[in-house]
């Protein structure tokens, strides 16, 4: 292991107004000089990037690398390091693959969840990142996952029908039995992450889940609980504009995306305000993409500043991590230019420390691959289902006219 000290002074973001002098020795911060650091070159800095929702185990970039293989696990935690994401919070993982697998140096640190629990058949058919659990089975199977130390648990709290719409996803859980599982995993430090695209989204926050993954229903009311309960948000937003176009390229009104695009800008404005942690969460886009998820933040009303923040150091403390303190470990991220003026910027850093190392980005190999859009990911036959009704009825109540 490199013993070395370093220097950096640079600007910090998020919300930086002047340049900040940072010694980082034995791989931890420290703000007192140390005689003979190396000085590391850059005039913007930020604690190690948090993608707050990733699926490691998918191909979401047509890499062509076997699903579920420690190569594409590796491949694309590679894909977050060399963007500056030192931490993923992985949200459904292949089942058959054990993470020690892929415990290496030099790749970001991972919080994982395991497997998605939810009903037979209540879930995307042919990812094998769930596992089916009826409402009997929920508790016991949160204890058997607690029991080797994982320290999230993420079920299916809602999903689509036969119709697939997003928007009318019922409960996939009765509220009680959600509710006992959280209770359970408080006693024991896990938290529970709960997928949520449908209109009970209220009734799912009143279990005390820790967060809601996606929320495409959430209103400024449910944001105004979310505040009182301490119910933290990975909205998504990039992955679900994704899913709607892709559904609109199939005769789905455009005033549907509409409908969504400013309920949650609004949704995004209150919870600002009233100090939620919002996350940023690549999701479905390809790996090492994360700028394209703040950068739909930052277009529904946050602040560049606010949404670097859910990448930065709203994203570090939500998750429990530390952030640029005296004694912390060292993950960092340096730019050359200002990343605030041009979000694209945020996942090509010119350095990546990572536990008080300095990367080497030029030896990363990356497979080229493409963004898949919502129909190469679910198939024509999920959005044939959403528009295979004369009228869809979505989240703002109306019936919409397709077709």
């Amino acid at each position: 292991m490199d013993t070395s000290a370093y220097h950096v002074k640079a600007t910090l973001l998020p919300e930086g107004g002047k340049s900040v002098d940072i010694w980082i020795v034995d791989g931890k911060y420290t703000f007192s000089p140390v005689a003979g650091a190396i000085e590391l070159p850059g005039a913007f800095m930020a604690a190690g990037m948090v993608d707050g929702h990733v699926h490691l185990s998918l191909d979401f970039a047509n890499t062509g690398l076997p699903p579920g293989t420690a190569e594409l696990v590796l491949h694309n935690a590679k894909r977050h390091l060399r963007s500056g994401v030192t931490v993923v919070r992985d949200a459904g993982f292949v089942q058959q693959l054990n993470l020690t697998d892929v415990a290496l140096p030099d790749l970001p640190d991972v919080l994982l969840s395991g497997w998605i629990h939810v009903p037979e058949g209540r879930f995307f058919p042919g990812i094998d990142i769930s596992k089916a659990t009826s409402p009997e089975q929920l508790l016991a199977r949160f204890e058997e996952v607690a029991a080797h130390g994982v320290k999230w648990f993420k079920i299916i709290a809602d999903f689509p029908g036969p119709d697939m719409n997003l928007f009318t996803a019922p409960l996939t859980y009765p509220v009680e039995i959600v509710r006992q599982v959280v209770e359970a995993a408080h006693t024991v430090g896990v938290r529970v992450l709960a997928h949520s695209t449908g209109p009970d989204v209220g009734a799912i926050i009143e279990t005390g889940v820790d967060s809601i993954e996606h929320g495409m229903s959430i209103t400024p009311e449910h944001v105004r609980r979310m505040a009182e309960m301490n119910t933290q948000w990975c909205p998504t937003i990039a992955t679900a504009e994704g899913f709607l176009m892709a559904a609109e390229e199939k005769g789905m009104p455009g005033e549907i995306r509409a409908a969504y695009s400013a309920r949650t800008a609004e949704s995004l404005k209150l919870a600002m305000q009233l100090g939620i942690a919002v996350l940023a969460g690549s999701d479905e886009l390809a790996h090492g993409s994360l700028d394209r998820e703040v950068d739909a933040m930052v277009r529904h009303g946050m602040s560049a500043d606010q949404a670097i923040a859910s990448a930065t150091t709203v994203g570090r403390r939500a998750l429990a991590l530390p952030g640029i303190e005296e004694g912390a470990p060292a993950d960092l991220v340096i730019w050359d230019e200002d990343p605030r003026e041009d979000l694209s910027r945020l996942t090509r850093p010119s350095i990546v420390l990572g536990r008080g190392q300095p990367l080497d980005l030029s030896v990363v190999e990356v497979v080229p691959g493409t963004t898949q859009s919502a129909r190469e990911r679910h198939g024509d036959q999920s959005l044939d289902k959403m528009l295979a009704d004369e009228t869809c009825v979505f989240a703002d109540g109306k019936g919409h006219k397709h077709g």
